[in-house]
């Protein structure tokens, strides 16, 4: 294909290093406001974080007839009665093992032992520098890496890191307060667009926050969808093989899931250390293995396949984010960053200056074909939908024929795959049937014989033909 050819600009390549360094700079002085005002903004976050998470479900509600206020009064008191229903069965079960201190005591001798017969191992043993070092228990090995302190226990930790997890379960009177607030603004945010934007800017404004929407309404459905069964099928693993907290590991897991790549990982840690108290060789491998093999599936396949490239991001600039969340807010931080992340990239890539930075932020390359593809999935094309795809075409120099015949080729597969023709597919493939150069009277049957619905299979063959046509005139 053809592609338009741009020539060296100098004063365009000064224009954007000087807008990628005042970028660069809003960045870093809203990190440092960030961390500065973390009392204020972090209730404020949290509520607006909560927003979306309850966003889906309202709007499924308010298209059945639900007021909206009453949508997200149904969706806020669900989810407080999910969520303090979880928070109890996690502390009760925790609490019971931690007030134990016959059973703690037990746990830490046994972990000692165990950590004495992996370090008697030739492989591991090479570590240690001296009998001294071999003989040392795991707590001062521990602090001498300066995981622990040396007055401390592994039980000791996990009680820590309990009380953590029970802090971001915990929502305050302010966040309640910045989340009604926050319900009642998104009702009249369009009114006021309007007003300070008339005309065409107002119009993109809206695009904007209906593509951040889009994106971060996909990111949480799919996220919680995926954390939900990543914990539910983790939990009946350790419950399967006697892990003590299991409730309240694959609850951890849930949370930690929406921590991009190591979240999900972090979480089979504790039970893995469990089963080496508990369990025999043999057992704790097969625990290991299910417990990875769970992740996988649920985070490399099922996600993968579910959200497809909903989130578009760099996994180093992922990393990043969250890494620098964590050392700000801890993590609450590494679980909000991804989200506000999106937010960040989707206004970025809709201003004409900043859009190279937004395409380097991006997971790889555009490519035109995959675009369509992914905006093609549900068969419908959305406003946001359609501006992006345009945007791309002008930054990739594609002509209106050419990207007439990648829409209407891919619109032909997902129709031949889904058995099934939606109007914006109907739309495209009448577009590319117009473009058929060398095949008119195929392109008129096409269009007279196609309607919206289930195809009958007199029509695939048509649809074939069709197909081909368009790779020859491409």
């Amino acid at each position: 294909m053809e592609h338009a050819n741009t020539a060296w600009d100098s004063g365009r390549f000064n224009r954007r290093v000087s807008t990628f360094a005042h970028v660069l700079i809003i960045i870093t002085l809203a990190v440092v406001w960030l961390i500065v005002l973390k009392g204020v903004l972090q209730p404020f976050f949290v509520a607006l974080a909560i927003y979306f998470v309850l966003k889906p479900g309202s709007d499924y509600l308010s298209t059945n007839g639900f007021p909206v206020i009453l949508s997200y009064l149904t969706m806020v008191l669900f989810t407080l009665l999910v969520v303090s229903s979880a928070a109890f069965f996690a502390y009760q079960q925790a609490a019971e093992v931690v007030e134990d201190e016959a059973k703690m005591e037990e746990y830490n001798g046994l972990l000692d032992d165990r950590w004495h017969d992996i370090k008697a191992t030739p492989i591991v043993s090479t570590a240690f520098e001296d009998d001294a070092a071999l003989n040392n228990t795991l707590v001062e090995d521990l602090a001498l890496w300066g995981v622990l302190e040396n007055d401390q226990k592994i039980s000791d930790a996990a009680v820590g890191m309990l009380a953590g997890v029970g802090s971001v379960l915990v929502t305050s009177v302010t966040v309640m307060f910045f989340l009604i607030f926050i319900i009642f603004e998104a009702s009249l945010l369009p009114g006021r667009i309007e007003r300070a934007w008339p005309g065409g800017a107002s119009e993109k404004v809206q695009i904007i926050r209906a593509k951040i929407e889009a994106s971060v309404n996909t990111y949480i459905v799919v996220k919680t969808g995926v954390g939900f069964g990543t914990a539910f099928c983790a939990g009946m693993i350790m419950l399967f093989f006697g892990i003590d907290l299991w409730f309240t590991w694959a609850l951890l897991t849930f949370l930690l899931n929406y921590v991009p790549y190591i979240g999900s990982l972090i979480a089979t840690l504790p039970p893995i250390v469990l089963g080496l108290i508990l369990l025999d060789p043999a057992y704790l491998t097969l625990l290991i293995l299910l417990l990875l093999t769970n992740q996988q599936v649920w985070g490399q396949i099922i996600e993968t396949r579910w959200a497809g490239r909903a989130l578009d991001l760099s996994p180093v600039v992922l990393l990043l984010v969250t890494a620098i969340s964590f050392a700000g807010w801890g993590i609450l931080g590494m679980i909000l960053a991804v989200p506000f992340a999106v937010i960040i990239k989707i206004v970025l890539e809709n201003i004409e200056a900043t859009r190279p930075i937004s395409i380097l932020l991006s997971e790889r390359a555009p490519s035109i074909d995959e675009a369509w593809i992914e905006a093609m999935k549900d068969g419908r094309l959305s406003s946001f939908e359609t501006q992006s795809l345009t945007q791309l075409q002008e930054v990739l120099g594609y002509s209106n024929r050419q990207i007439k015949l990648i829409s209407g080729r891919v619109a032909i597969e997902r129709v031949l795959r889904r058995n099934r023709i939606t109007d914006d597919q109907l739309d495209l493939i009448g577009g590319v049937a117009d473009e058929l150069r060398h095949n008119q009277n195929l392109a008129a049957e096409a269009t007279t014989s196609l309607h919206q619905g289930k195809i009958d299979k007199s029509v695939r063959p048509l649809l074939n033909r069709l197909l081909k046509a368009i790779e020859e005139e491409e």
